[in-house]
């Protein structure tokens, strides 16, 4: 990829290396400068082929210049020999430092325009603005684009260089930054990008995000040229079926499966820059640009009120729109006001929950998140987190492969930090959390309703700090019920140690019922027993789940009662493959009105279920 100042030359350069013309606008044709990105290719030799981003060099097309970047492997910075380093070689220079690109050319063009004593000037000096760039140790050549002098030895040098790239990561699901959206007749719509990670094949189903919009490979070119698979390092052009050009746009990302997490908060790590006419504020209001994407946001500063000029610091960003991102990508950001590019950094949490700078331990998780092992990357995010965890989700938030995750959670969960419950995951420290809290909530049960036997799993549920579902909530209830710190009978959760204890009035009352509950199979209308007495309704409560059962409004039974009916039934479907309520009815010699709400209860507590006008067993 080119960077420099407009006029310097960049995409003459490019036309000396490839005879192609990037500038493809009419637009651009006319005012004879890059108003967009441009796209080529060349051979460095029979073996190898280098795909070429053009990027703009004039400040108002910045936007369009920060989407060419975040493919590039190498860079040529292009400097003019007549005008020597300008605003906006600096501005690009700044850019490539903030995006972590590692290699670059200078190339120090319109050789022919100034004398030798002028050239060394300006070599010098690129020399010295480069000095604490990644470019300090970037070899710099002279060209003529015109002539070709010095174009053959950038050749050389550019295949050199290439040999000591970083091999992509083709394991990983293909990541794609789509920069070009249009459509050819016949074919439907295409988009280009440069292929970040993985490898992309004709029919593969992928999915462009932030929409998570589906669809499928029809066809794939690299360098012009038809190909059945695209690797990560590639520039590619991929031809969609079942979504249409309208659909997708530049910063889009195609990916190859539905694991890339959507937010509206990222957690970043920025750098601002020395040169920045201001401090990055709490809330101010800046762009983003990552991948071909620039989105608007707030910065929330999470180690104080603001980042200095020259420092680093931990930043929320609070987005307008949604991103779909991964851990370590990089971003630029841009004041919105004054518009100037003012520090960049990586994402630390692509998925983040909403915290400040006043958030406990705030600062220690994303250092954990940032330097940590993947171990402690992955203990971060869970102890962040006041809910269960899949596989899949820990893969959302985390630029690793599946293998790599595998085995970081198998190895938390072998020294007992990581608990499985149903294939998802929660730290051993939420689990010592999570005893204490029920604790608590039941012993203010207690106190508050002290004849009860316990609060309902699904009230207790509802009530813990942490979001689980009925299922998940089962087995975690069984591991603190190993531990002897609570108790259930039925459906009621109560803590070890704690028991209903009747004396007095409550005595008295709770005998009544006896009399009037137990062995009777045709239970009085619950209303009329408790007769808005709050005592009685108090100690009728007490009595469910050990004595008696409540199955609706108005009907409780003795539990020994009810049990002689289930056996009915289930010796019933012992012999018949359904049961109807006629069938119970003669059995058990009920009314209509109590053996609906029998076989109703039989349904809830999964003894049955229905079939049609009948039951069968669950």
């Amino acid at each position: 990829g080119t960077a420099g100042h407009i006029d310097h030359g960049k995409t003459t350069l490019i036309k000396a290396l490839t005879g192609s013309d990037t500038d493809r606008l009419k637009e651009e044709k006319k005012r004879g400068i890059s108003i967009d990105l441009g796209f080529t290719s060349f051979n460095i030799n029979s073996n190898k082929t280098a795909g070429i981003i053009d990027v703009p060099g004039h400040e108002k097309f910045l936007k369009n210049m920060l989407a060419g970047i975040a493919g590039m492997d190498l860079i040529l910075l292009v400097v003019s020999a007549e005008e020597g380093i300008m605003p906006q070689t600096q501005e690009h220079l700044d850019i490539l430092n903030l995006i972590g690109i590692k290699k670059g050319i200078v190339v120090i063009t319109k050789a022919d325009k100034v004398d030798k004593d002028i050239m060394e000037i300006v070599k010098e000096d690129v020399v010295e603005e480069i000095r604490d760039s990644f470019l300090r140790d970037a070899p710099v050549i002279e060209v003529d684009s015109i002539t070709k002098k010095g174009i053959k030895e950038l050749i050389d040098l550019i295949d050199k260089m290439t040999e000591e790239f970083e091999e992509k990561n083709i394991d990983s699901p293909a990541r794609l930054f789509v920069d070009r959206v249009f459509s050819i007749k016949g074919f439907g719509s295409v988009i280009t990008g440069t292929l970040v990670e993985g490898k992309l094949n004709v029919d593969d189903q992928i999915f462009i995000y932030p929409g998570k919009l589906p669809g499928r490979i029809r066809g794939l070119q690299v360098h012009s040229k038809n190909t059945k698979e695209a690797y990560a390092g590639q520039r590619v052009a991929v031809n969609l079926s079942n979504i249409s050009v309208d659909q997708v746009k530049r910063g889009d990302i195609l990916y190859s499966d539905n694991s890339l997490p959507v937010s509206m908060m990222i957690d970043t790590k920025l750098n601002i820059l020395n040169s920045a006419s201001k401090d990055l504020e709490h809330w101010d209001r800046i762009k983003i640009y990552h991948g071909a994407r620039e989105i608007l946001g707030r910065a929330v500063p999470l180690n104080s009120q603001n980042i200095s000029k020259g420092d680093s610091g931990f930043v929320q960003i609070r987005l307008e729109e949604e991103i779909s991102a991964k851990e370590n990508d990089h971003i630029i950001i841009r004041l919105y006001s004054p518009m100037e590019t003012i520090g960049g950094g990586i994402i630390i949490d692509p998925d983040a929950l909403k915290h400040t700078s006043n958030t406990k331990n705030i600062i220690q998780s994303l250092e954990l998140k940032e330097e940590g092992s993947l171990s402690d990357k992955i203990e971060s995010i869970m102890l962040g987190l006041n809910q269960l965890i899949s596989l899949e989700n820990i893969k959302y938030k985390l630029n690793k492969n599946k293998l790599e995750i595998d085995e970081a959670i198998n190895e938390l969960i072998q020294k007992n930090i990581l608990i499985n419950i149903n294939e998802q995951y929660i730290h051993n420290n939420k689990i010592v959390y999570l005893k204490e809290n029920m604790a608590s909530i039941l012993e203010n049960y207690h106190v508050k309703f002290p004849y009860r036997l316990g609060m309902l799993k699904e009230e207790l549920r509802n009530k813990i700090s942490f979001d689980i579902k009925p299922k998940e909530f089962e087995l975690l209830l069984q591991i603190v019920l190993n531990e002897q710190k609570i108790k259930i009978q039925d459906q009621y959760v109560f803590n070890n140690g704690f028991s209903v204890i009747y004396e007095g009035k409550a005595k008295e009352i709770k005998n009544e019922l006896e009399k009037l509950y137990i062995g009777n199979e045709m239970p009085l209308q619950t209303e009329k027993i408790i007769n808005n007495n709050k005592l009685t309704e108090e100690i009728l409560n007490s009595l469910l789940g050990s004595a008696l059962i409540k199955i609706s409004d108005e009907i409780i039974y003795d539990k020994n009662v009810l049990n002689n009916f289930q056996k009915l039934v289930l010796d019933f479907l012992d012999n018949n493959s359904n049961i109807s309520v006629k069938d119970f009815k003669e059995i058990s010699g009920l009314s209509r009105k109590y053996m609906i709400g029998i076989m109703e209860y039989f349904d809830r507590i999964k003894l049955t279920k229905r079939s049609g006008d009948s039951r069968v067993r669950y």
